[in-house]
């Protein structure tokens, strides 16, 4: 990571005008790499409210209102990371996460899927993923959510 000035004059660093009790977290979201994240969400409140979160902290946000334009834009762009929903209007996110994981590039795609009514054994048996990938829409906020993201994008 670099140190990115705002300001020509020095003292307007980053680094010198964040608090020193607050400089390790403000100065983080600010010099992390870009990401590109593909949010495969119906909801368009939810979905904008997503990019809106993940362009604030210096990511780019690609948007997929149904299954088939996520396939897409996943083979188009490969994302550095995929929100998935499982309930869309097309195909389900079972069809999206098993065509993209069926590409080379998909084989180690992140993915973090988002379900409002999906059981977990449901999940597990069509899904691949480590538990903490899974959330469910009712149980989380979106700063619980941006955590995760960081936490995947890291990994």
């Amino acid at each position: 990571m670099r140190k990115l000035t705002f300001f020509s004059s020095p003292k307007h660093t980053a680094e010198h005008s964040v608090p020193p009790h607050k400089k390790s977290k403000c100065v983080r979201m600010f010099l992390m790499d870009k990401k590109t994240v593909l949010i495969v969400e119906d909801s368009p409140y939810l979905a904008e409210s997503l990019a809106d979160m993940l362009n604030i902290r210096g990511h780019e946000s690609i948007l997929a209102p149904n299954g088939r334009e996520g396939v897409l834009l996943a083979q188009e762009h490969a994302p550095d990371l995929i929100l998935l929903d499982i309930r869309l209007p097309d195909i389900d996110g079972y069809e999206v996460y098993k065509r993209i994981t069926e590409s080379d590039w998909g084989r180690n795609a992140k993915i973090i899927v988002l379900t409002a009514s999906e059981s977990i054994a449901n999940i597990a048996k069509n899904i691949n993923l480590p538990s903490d990938q899974i959330l469910f829409k009712p149980d989380w906020s979106i700063p619980d959510l941006m955590k995760r993201i960081d936490e995947v994008l890291d990994r």
